[in-house]
């Protein structure tokens, strides 16, 4: 037994002296943190990042909505009365945290008519991953996966009172990948995408 040992300890001493020798550079060492921030580009106004925005001939760019009013935008329609409907999304794509998801969706409304937002109204709070919306008789229809949810305003005041799950079986393993982009279609059906996260069932 010691033979073997005294035999490996060799054959790996000699290893090391001929990967030495044959000008191999050696493996930098490992990164550590220093305490300091990397650097990255500071966000960007919301006007200086109009001036960014290449439109086609003849268009320009407005701004309607914008920090701190709306934070972390991932989804949004129209109503039939010009507001728009915003998914706020600060849990995406973690999960929840505390339990209580931390997901909204505003209503954006300009009331004077300058074509700018100046009343917002929080439809649903408490919300986790929220990545579709469209609008429906009654309320929206959001998708939270695994869920396609029904957030309901049954007394009009613009407020979600009842949650129903209409179907489930979204997968959940990869949130980059979940259902999204709702669209309610001329066909009457609702239309959507969905990534490789596919269904679990």
């Amino acid at each position: 037994m010691k033979n073997i040992t005294a035999y490996l300890t060799l054959l790996f001493c000699g290893m090391a002296l001929l990967s030495s020798c044959s000008g191999e550079k050696e493996p930098p060492p490992p990164l550590t943190y220093t305490g300091e921030n990397p650097r990255v580009q500071d966000p960007l106004s919301p006007e200086d990042s109009q001036k960014h925005i290449q439109l086609p001939e003849g268009f320009k760019a407005e701004l309607y909505a914008a920090e701190p009013d709306i934070i972390n935008p991932i989804a949004f329609t129209w109503d039939e009365r010009g507001r728009l409907w915003v998914v706020q999304s600060k849990d995406y794509p973690h999960g929840l945290a505390n339990d209580v998801g931390g997901d909204r969706i505003t209503i954006c409304e300009d009331t004077n008519g300058d074509g700018r937002a100046d009343k917002f109204t929080d439809y649903a709070t408490e919300q986790n991953l929220t990545t579709g919306i469209t609008l429906v008789k009654g309320g929206a229809i959001v998708s939270q996966a695994p869920n396609m949810v029904f957030l309901q305003d049954t007394d009009g005041d613009d407020k979600m009172d009842k949650s129903t799950v209409l179907f489930d079986g979204f997968g959940t393993w990869d949130t980059h990948a979940g259902p999204s982009n709702l669209r309610y279609g001329l066909d009457n059906m609702i239309w959507g995408s969905v990534g490789y996260s596919g269904f679990e069932n």
